[in-house]
C-alpha cells in the first residue's frame, strides 16, 4: 500500500481543556485507503461468523474449568481499502437493552459509544446507538455539571458526555458502573462504511483520563475485583483467523493455541505512554531454507548478519490493520520488501522480532523472544471487485506519524497479532505470545522454519550463534 493510502488520525479530548483521550490513537484518513482507530488504526467485518473455524467453541460450556470467558470478533473485509478489521458486541444496561459493536483496542483508554439522539452527516442510522437505561447515571463535575467531551480527529470529531452503565460481555461477564462516553455528535466519515459503532479502549490510565476522572475499564475490572471474584486472572487474551477470532478475558485459552501444551512467552510491559508497550531489541530477514530437496528439511544454516534498530519502544495495538515500521528501517534495511503481485511471496524473507523476555528462570543472562513472520503472514491477499482478480500488497509501512504517537519502535497491528495468540496480563504487567491455533502457512517450508525460531533463547556467544540446525539469534551487549 503506497503511503499517499495512510494518514493517521489522532485523538484529542477536551474537557474545558484538551484531553487526548486517544492519546496517540492513531486513525486512517478514508481517502481511498486504509483507516486507523485508536493507537493506529480501525476495520470492519461482517456479521456472519463461521464456527468451523476451531469447532464451535461458543457452544461448549462458558464455566468449563480454566476456561476464559469468549467474545465472538466478527470480521469485516473491505476490498476497495485493502484492509480487514475485527468487531465485537457488548451488551449495555442491566437488562443488556442495548446491544453496541465496538472496536476492542488496545491503542486507546477511552470508551465511547452513539447516544440515543446522535447524528452527523458521515454517521448512518444504520449504526446501533444507546438509548438510556434505568442503570444510567451521568457523570458530574465538582460544580455538580454534567461533564461534556469533544474528541477531535484529523479528520473529523465526536461530542458528548461522560456517564455510567452496566456492560456486559459474553455470557456471564457483567461490569456494573462502566465509565462510558456518550456520542451525541459524530463526524467521522469512515463511519460511513464500518459496522462498528463504537469504541472500548483496553489501554492505561493516563494523565488525561486522570484529570478528567474517567477510570479505564481495565482499572475498573481490577479494582472492582469483578474477573477474580469469578475465579478468573486479569487478562485478557487477542486471537484473529481467517473466519474471524475471539477476545478472551480471565486467562489463557489452550483451545486457541497452536497445540495445548505450548508454552506462552512473555515479554515486560511499559505503562509510561498509556499504552501496552514492549521491547523491540531487533529485526532481521531470513530467507527460508530449500526443504524441497529430499533430505534436506533438518538441515537449516542460518547466517548470523545481525538486528537492526533494536531497543526502540513499540505497541502491541489491536486497533491497528497494518505493521507499522520505523521510517529509517523501512526505507533502510526493509526497503526491498516490494508486492507487485501475489508471486512476489515467493521472492520475500522471513521477518524476524527479537523481543525483550521476562527470562528464564535458573538462567542467568539477557533473555529475548524471537517471534517469526513468513511472507504468508505479512502480505495482504484480497479480492479486487472490479476485474475480480487475486492481488496481494505489503502489510508493513513506514510510520510517517511517530512524532504524534511518540513511540520510535513499531507498531504491531492486527496482522502481527493473526499470526500468534497474544494475551495482556494486567496484574504482571505483561504481553504473552503463543502461536494461534489457525495459521497461513502452506508449505513444509512455512512450517519448519517457524519450529526453528520459535525459541526463547538466552544470551550466548558468536560461535554458538551460527550452529548449522539451530539459530541462537545474535549476540546481546
Amino acid at each position: 500500500m503506497t503511503p499517499n493510502m495512510v494518514a493517521r488520525i489522532g485523538f484529542l479530548c477536551l474537557l474545558n481543556i484538551w484531553l487526548s483521550t486517544f492519546s496517540s490513537s492513531l486513525l486512517k484518513n478514508t481517502m481511498g485507503s486504509n483507516f486507523y482507530v485508536a493507537s493506529h488504526g480501525v476495520d470492519k467485518m461482517q456479521m456472519d461468523f463461521p464456527h468451523r473455524v476451531h469447532g464451535d467453541l461458543t457452544s461448549e460450556k462458558a464455566n468449563q474449568k480454566n476456561s476464559p470467558i469468549l467474545i465472538k470478533l466478527i470480521k469485516e473485509d473491505i476490498p476497495s481499502k485493502k484492509m480487514t478489521t475485527y468487531y465485537g458486541q457488548v451488551a449495555i444496561g442491566e437488562k443488556s437493552e442495548n446491544v453496541i459493536n465496538v472496536l476492542f483496542d488496545t491503542g486507546s483508554t477511552e470508551f465511547w459509544i452513539p447516544f440515543e439522539n446522535c447524528r452527523g452527516d458521515n454517521f448512518p442510522d444504520s449504526h446501533n446507538k444507546y438509548k438510556r437505561t434505568k442503570s444510567f447515571k451521568n457523570k458530574f463535575n465538582k460544580e455538580g455539571i454534567p461533564t461534556l467531551l469533544e474528541i477531535n480527529y484529523l479528520s473529523g470529531k465526536i461530542i458528548g458526555f461522560d456517564g455510567y452503565d452496566t456492560i456486559k460481555l459474553g455470557a456471564n461477564l457483567s461490569v456494573p458502573n462502566t465509565n462510558i462516553a456518550f456520542a451525541t455528535k459524530i463526524e467521522i466519515p469512515v463511519l460511513e462504511e464500518f459496522k462498528w459503532d463504537g469504541i472500548l479502549g483496553l489501554g492505561f490510565e493516563n494523565a488525561d483520563s486522570r484529570q478528567r476522572g474517567i477510570k479505564p475499564f481495565l482499572d475498573h475490572l481490577k479494582d472492582e475485583n469483578i474477573l477474580t471474584e469469578m475465579g478468573y486472572k486479569n487478562q485478557f487474551g487477542y486471537y484473529l483467523s481467517d473466519g474471524g477470532g475471539f477476545i478472551t478475558f480471565g486467562g489463557v485459552d489452550n483451545r486457541l493455541k497452536r497445540s495445548p501444551e505450548e508454552e506462552v512467552m512473555w515479554s515486560p510491559v511499559s505503562t509510561d505512554m498509556g499504552f501496552w508497550t514492549i521491547d523491540i531489541m531487533g529485526v532481521r530477514k531470513e530467507y527460508a531454507p530449500d526443504v524441497s530437496v529430499k533430505g534436506k528439511v533438518d538441515e537449516v544454516v542460518v547466517k548470523y548478519e545481525g538486528f537492526h534498530d533494536g531497543g526502540k519502544k513499540s505497541i502491541v495495538d489491536t486497533g491497528t490493520f497494518f505493521i507499522y515500521a520505523p521510517k529509517r528501517t523501512m526505507e533502510g534495511y526493509l526497503n526491498d520488501l516490494k508486492v507487485n503481485s501475489c508471486e512476489d511471496k515467493e521472492k520475500l524473507p522471513y521477518i524476524v522480532f527479537q523481543i525483550k523476555s521476562k527470562g528464564i528462570e535458573g538462567i542467568e543472562g539477557s533473555a529475548i523472544i524471537e517471534l517469526v513472520m513468513s511472507p504468508n503472514d505479512y502480505v495482504i491477499e484480497y479480492l479486487n471487485e472490479e476485474n475480480w482478480t487475486r492481488e496481494c500488497v505489503l502489510g508493513i509501512e513506514a510510520d510517517e506519524h511517530k512524532d504524534e504517537s511518540q513511540i520510535d519502535g513499531w507498531t504491531l497491528g492486527q496482522i502481527f497479532i493473526k499470526s500468534y495468540y497474544t494475551i495482556f496480563d494486567k496484574d504482571n504487567l505483561q504481553i504473552g505470545f503463543v502461536r494461534s491455533k489457525e495459521e497461513r502457512r502452506n508449505n513444509k517450508k512455512d512450517d519448519h522454519f517457524r519450529r526453528s525460531f520459535l525459541n526463547l533463547r538466552t544470551k550466548r556467544s558468536s560461535d554458538n550463534a551460527r550452529q548449522r540446525g539451530t539459530y541462537s539469534g545474535p549476540l546481546l551487549v
